[in-house]
């Protein structure tokens, strides 16, 4: 059973897409990302709150400490893009990535736009046939 405490949604989202719930449950049953908040058009999951009064999922690529995920999610387009993900502890990436990828369903797309990563993507790709690095 997963804590629903760990997930929440932004003041404007009116009804949650059973897509945005399950990859989100998906998210939680990751031990590390403490907070999972719902946007229009997004997920956002981290290990960290932001500390501005707004409660959102810290993601800065490359801080210490910071293990999260920031996925855009086009519900027409039938897509799920890796917006941005960080890990500073090896393996929570590739947790990240397979909880996103596995409860994704069937016929949509998972993407990654812009590959920064000097070779995760790559990696990830190779591990994940329905993940596409454009």
């Amino acid at each position: 059973m997963i804590s629903q405490d760990k997930i929440s949604k932004a003041n404007n989202v009116k009804k949650i897409d059973p897509v945005y719930q399950e990859i989100s449950e998906n998210l939680a049953t990751i031990d590390v990302l403490r907070y999972i908040k719902i946007y229009n058009g997004s997920i956002k999951a981290s290990n960290f709150l932001s500390q501005n009064g707004k409660k959102e999922p810290v993601i800065k690529i490359g801080d210490k400490n910071i293990i999260g995920v920031e996925l855009l999610i086009d519900i027409p387009y039938k897509t799920i893009q890796f917006y941005s993900i960080t890990s500073s502890v090896k393996g929570y990436g590739e947790k990240i990535v397979s909880s996103v990828v596995n409860s994704a369903p069937k016929d949509w797309r998972i993407v990654v736009v812009m590959d920064w990563s000097m070779g995760f993507w790559e990696v990830m790709a190779d591990r994940y046939p329905r993940l596409s690095v454009l």
